[in-house]
């Protein structure tokens, strides 16, 4: 599930005493990625975010206008299968415990005694990476995952499957299985959609309008765990706008990384694709930086927007 870490309200606070603004500081050191909202070890205890989209910047980074209506023709295709599907088949399976997850899969199961322990192989084709996408139960269901070489989880364990979405990282060599379980005496169904992480890479100049095609390829997230980078040189500019924000508003979300961030799908603080047209600071000074836009729940869907210098 895609989370954010409780240490941004800390900021978001410090921000407004000082004077600046959140998204000067939050971008401080060109805003690289720790990894907040992942399901690895390293990661601090997060907060779920909703299913649909990641928790929006605090109040005070917005721009003082009505929120976007989205256009009913850009909404997100609710499946995240767009042209992926199971395997990049285009068609989604539903499998059942003891069966082998793929990606674009979805489960929907039942536990039905206390202490029951359902297992699914992961048969990731060659991604490390993964989202665990609209998880649904009735409370106290947890989800993990185990590495077959030492019989151990990967990252945090036992984490909720009641709401939002999880992303993990598999660090250990070899196979790898999910495992869903109740708290003591707990039983009741549960559901969830599985999503590898698919990182699209475009270089392009500021000035540039990018939407569905332009470049080929961009203005459109088509699969379910695709994530668009588009790598920037500054070129002198200290800061960048995002003009004319469009598509799956509710989806998809941005966020300005290093160029050098490989970790890109999940996010310390995105911002909207939709009505942010605030500027966001070059903080290192000349160099490359990439825009990431990816959707914290998996989702599909259409995007365009105009990059330009902000000063």
């Amino acid at each position: 599930m895609t989370n954010h870490p409780v240490a941004s309200v800390t900021v978001a606070r410090a921000a407004r005493l000082l004077g600046v603004p959140l998204i000067a500081v939050l971008l401080a050191g060109c805003g690289a990625l720790g990894g907040g909202g992942d399901a690895t070890a390293a990661s601090a205890a997060p907060v779920r975010a909703t299913s649909e989209a990641s928790v929006p910047p605090a109040a005070d980074a917005q721009p003082s206008q009505e929120p976007p209506t989205q256009d009913p023709s850009a909404a997100p295709d609710d499946s995240g299968q767009g042209s992926g599907g199971s395997g990049g088949s285009g068609q989604a399976r539903t499998v059942a415990p003891g069966g082998t997850l793929a990606d674009g899969d979805t489960v929907s199961a039942e536990l039905t005694r206390a202490g029951q322990k359902d297992t699914f192989t992961l048969d990731l084709g060659g991604a490390r990476e993964f989202y665990v996408a609209d998880m649904r139960c009735d409370g106290g269901i947890k989800v993990q995952v185990i590495a077959e070489i030492d019989g151990k989880p990967e990252g945090l364990d036992n984490l909720s499957l009641c709401g939002g979405n999880w992303v993990f990282k598999l660090s250990k060599a070899g196979g790898h299985r999910l495992e869903i379980t109740g708290d003591t005496n707990v039983i009741g169904p549960y559901s969830f959609r599985l999503a590898t992480v698919k990182v699209r890479s475009f270089p392009v100049k500021l000035g540039l309008k990018i939407g569905e095609g332009s470049p080929a390829g961009a203005g459109r997230l088509a699969a379910g765990g695709e994530v668009h980078r588009f790598e920037f040189d500054a070129d002198g500019a200290s800061a960048i706008k995002v003009l004319g924000g469009a598509g799956s508003c509710l989806a998809i979300e941005m966020e300005l990384v290093d160029a050098a961030e490989t970790s890109v799908a999940t996010a310390r603080q995105p911002i909207p694709l939709c009505g942010y047209e605030l500027p966001i600071a070059l903080s290192n000074g000349d160099g490359r930086y990439a825009l990431v836009i990816r959707s914290a729940a998996a989702k599909t869907g259409p995007y365009s927007f105009q990059l330009v210098r902000s000063d």
